[in-house]
């Protein structure tokens, strides 16, 4: 990782790295799962996004313009396209999206064979 995304990475996220790089070591799980987890993102993805109330989008659009305000210089230069900055804006919103999904996945169990 470099320096610069070193700096921008939250402290709190280093004891959750080392744990996954403990546990999992060689022969990552990952392996293991990667199936049952592309299985339900292309189940989701074929789907509707969840249903959110109107809150809960503008929160996700207020976060998207946050994450996009924090982008690394040398990409925001490379999207100076105006295009370029909406189809960033929306991709970072679904993956915001499927993140709200993912969790929500964890939350109800239907993940739990991980």
């Amino acid at each position: 990782m470099s320096d610069n995304q070193d700096n921008q990475k939250p402290d709190w996220l280093d004891e959750f790295e080392d744990l996954a790089n403990e546990k999992l070591g060689e022969g990552s799980a990952c392996e293991q799962i990667h199936p049952i987890v592309a299985a339900w993102y292309q189940e989701v993805m074929a789907g509707d996004p969840p249903e959110s109330r109107d809150a809960v989008w503008q929160a996700m659009q207020c976060l998207t313009t946050e994450v996009l305000n924090d982008i690394p210089t040398s990409i925001a230069e490379a999207l100076e396209d105006d295009n370029l900055q909406e189809e960033l804006s929306d991709w970072v919103t679904e993956l915001l999206l499927v993140g709200r999904a993912f969790q929500t996945a964890l939350n109800n169990g239907r993940l739990d064979d991980l």
